[in-house]
């Protein structure tokens, strides 16, 4: 961990009852955040991305939920080791979540005025008017149009653009140095998904703060990250920037990620699909998760769940196979 890095995860594993047994929902994400940079985590829906992000807040309900190894650290500060009490000053100050539905994350029995100044009060002691003030330049900060009116709306009146822009406001609250954001655009229409993810740009940049996003969406990635961390059955299996990611990928799952995105050269055809499922977390295959899906798997694939192989400048993925048949 350097002195650059903010947030860092290792080893992490999150496990749930399933039945008899046992679903390895995380089952040994490493990954880290430094400061000042946007970091994606991608991957397909089921494969552990959420639950990992939920873990750095401490917000999946324990029990079911076990935290059964690992660490996470934040400023040099072990948050698997903070008590409830100091939790709970972190959340929302230090670090902040956009959640996918803002519907179901805003109360629709309270206004925006009262859920946005609920966010700083909990935190600072503020007059009324400062904290009025505060609520409006917040939402100015995110593009809100009519800032005074939307204070005195409930959750209900407002489009789900508009919506998604208040949980960013209220994540933006007390300033905090990392925003985790879950999917936040996938609810939305592309021309406000691209207003969002603009948004999101331009305030990293103006805030000097961190941004770990959750996404399934490649678009997305090739549009906002520094760097980039694809995940699959509860692992992570490749990890580099944007530019090793996209024009290097170096592990099978995101091959086919990338040959599944539509474009122009595609038009009219059949767009790539990856073969199978993401496996059940709680049973999950022998050796590597992804060799039943996996055009390249060799009978090691099938007995052993491979290191990380080391493509340099901080590049890695998780397939032996590939990387001996590299070229060198």
């Amino acid at each position: 961990m350097t002195n650059d890095t903010l947030l860092s995860v290792k080893d992490l594993k999150v496990y749930f009852p399933a039945g008899d047994g046992i679903a390895r929902a995380v089952d040994g994400v490493s990954f880290e955040v430094r400061r000042d940079e946007t970091v994606c985590l991608v991957g397909e829906s089921g494969c552990g991305k959420t639950v990992s992000a939920l873990s750095i807040l401490r917000l999946n309900p324990v029990p079911p939920a076990e935290i059964a190894g690992g660490r996470i650290m934040f400023d040099g500060q072990s948050l698997l080791k903070l008590d409830e009490e100091s939790m709970r000053r972190l959340r929302g100050k230090h670090i902040a979540m956009v959640f996918q539905e803002p519907l179901t994350s805003l109360n629709p029995v309270f206004t925006i005025g009262d859920q946005i100044g609920e966010a700083v009060s909990i935190h600072e002691n503020i007059g009324t008017e400062a904290l009025h003030r505060r609520c409006v330049q917040l939402l100015k900060s995110v593009g809100m149009p009519f800032p005074e009116q939307r204070l005195k709306d409930y959750p209900h009146q407002l489009s789900g653009g508009q919506r998604q822009r208040v949980m960013i406001a209220m994540a933006l609250a007390c300033a905090p140095r990392l925003i985790i954001a879950d999917e936040p655009t996938t609810a939305l229409d592309v021309t406000v998904q691209a207003q969002i993810l603009q948004l999101f740009k331009s305030i990293q940049k103006k805030r000097s703060m961190s941004l770990l996003y959750i996404t399934h969406d490649l678009g997305v990635v090739a549009n906002i990250a520094d760097r980039v961390y694809v995940m699959y059955a509860g692992a992570i299996v490749e990890q580099g920037n944007t530019v090793q990611i996209f024009r290097h990928a170096c592990h099978p799952y995101t091959q086919g990620l990338l040959a599944s995105l539509p474009s122009r050269l595609k038009r009219g055809k059949r767009l790539y699909s990856i073969p199978g499922v993401v496996p059940n977390p709680a049973f999950k295959p022998k050796g590597c998760p992804f060799h039943p899906r996996c055009p390249y798997a060799e009978p090691v694939c099938r007995e052993e769940f491979p290191e990380m192989c080391d493509y340099g400048d901080g590049h890695l993925a998780r397939c032996p196979v590939l990387f001996d048949k590299r070229d060198l």
